[in-house]
């Protein structure tokens, strides 16, 4: 555990500019293990249900930068952070700007995968593929498709959860697109891979990978947005990738890789992601110990329970994305028993906070959205 002499819980920081359920969760998580929670926002200022899943909550209306966030953060007693990939770079600045005592260093080396096209010259001086990447900036977009091809992929360089992530098919649409873009260098042309989605999660800490789970995307709730339905499996060949990655990342803590398998079951890896990711509470209940694994990295004395050796190949569904997904899977009845014992497993992880701020949520939501459309009304 990191020695300080503030009075202050080890407290893991969330830095976001909007909401992230895998977020909520961690924090639900970490807040029955007795760590402090707290939240940094970007955004309008309101009393939030999820705010009850953090010990402190600080809004801002513009990103600050790392000077402003070290100020907000002087009597924290920082073990991690973890935040959105917009906002990761000034986190990662701040954190560094407090007195040793103060802070650990799990964070080091994750600002160096930050960027998703300087990551494909990476993946490829260790041995893996990444799908071909242009930056906008300085490639006109005949140049970009004649050199990628049709259906072509565009995205930020640094973003989060597939916001911002675009396929294009004709030439003209791209063109009309990257023409209304404010920051062209911020972007980058992508090669679209065709194939099925899979997920390498794992847990690092000094000691190297203490948790690690593979597992195939069967739907999810949007293009590049969470995975609402997995398929566990033991796959020999992602577990074999991921650790190469690792160990060339030397990074630690949690930690997620999205990869392509393509129809000649080539694997190609086009996301890394160096913090919570949207299957941990699904990855737990599965018998994946990452809410063990991480407290122990964070310092936390606990005992880890052992992945299983071999894989059976389960589906499940993840929290709350996976519900409608769920009901629908069996006979109403049969559907209806399942959901409620889905519901009271992730209850028993997440605890009665997290789910009394998950019902009071959408009729305070609803009630906002009433509230905005009648004041614009008038």
């Amino acid at each position: 555990m990191v020695e300080t002499s503030l009075d202050h819980k080890p407290a893991v920081v969330f830095v976001d500019d909007e909401r992230w359920y895998s977020f909520l969760q961690l924090a639900a998580i970490l807040q029955r293990a007795g760590l402090r929670t707290v939240r940094i926002s970007v955004g309008p200022s309101m009393w939030r249900p999820e705010n009850l899943l953090f010990s402190r909550n600080v809004f801002l209306a513009e990103p600050p930068s790392p000077e402003q966030l070290a100020e907000i953060l002087a009597n924290e007693n920082v073990v991690d952070v973890q935040p959105t990939e917009r906002l990761a770079k000034t986190s990662y600045s701040a954190l560094d700007l407090l007195p040793q005592p103060q802070r650990s260093n799990i964070w080091a080396g994750r600002l160096a995968i930050l960027d998703k096209q300087n990551n494909e010259t990476l993946f490829r001086e260790i041995g893996l593929r990444s799908p071909e990447s242009l930056p906008v900036g300085t490639t006109p977009e005949n140049e970009a498709v004649a050199r990628l091809s049709l259906p072509i992929v565009l995205k930020r360089r640094i973003g989060s959860s597939g916001s911002g992530v675009k396929v294009f098919t004709s030439l003209e649409d791209l063109r009309e697109y990257v023409a209304a873009i404010e920051s062209p260098d911020e972007w980058l042309y992508e090669q679209f891979i065709q194939g099925r989605s899979f997920v390498y999660a794992a847990c690092v800490s000094d000691e190297g990978i203490d948790v690690m789970a593979t597992y195939k995307v069967l739907e999810r709730e949007h293009l590049s947005g969470p995975s609402s339905v997995m398929e566990f499996q033991t796959d020999p060949h992602l577990v074999e990738s991921g650790r190469i990655l690792i160990n060339a990342l030397h990074i630690r803590g949690l930690i997620c890789f999205d990869i392509i398998r393509d129809s000649n079951d080539v694997d190609w890896i086009h996301d890394v992601n160096p913090r919570v990711f949207g299957g941990l509470t699904t990855c737990q209940l599965a018998g994946f110990d990452f809410r063990g694994a991480y407290l122990r990295c964070l310092g936390v004395d606990v005992d880890v329970q052992s992945s299983p050796l071999d894989t059976p190949t389960t589906i499940s569904f993840g929290f709350p994305e996976g519900g409608r997904e769920l009901l629908r899977s069996a006979p109403y009845r049969v559907s209806w028993v399942r959901a409620l014992r889905w519901i009271w497993s992730h209850w028993r992880l997440l605890g009665s906070r997290y789910f009394l701020a998950f019902v009071i949520d959408r009729p305070v939501t609803a009630w906002r959205h009433y509230f905005k459309r009648s004041e614009h009304q008038r």
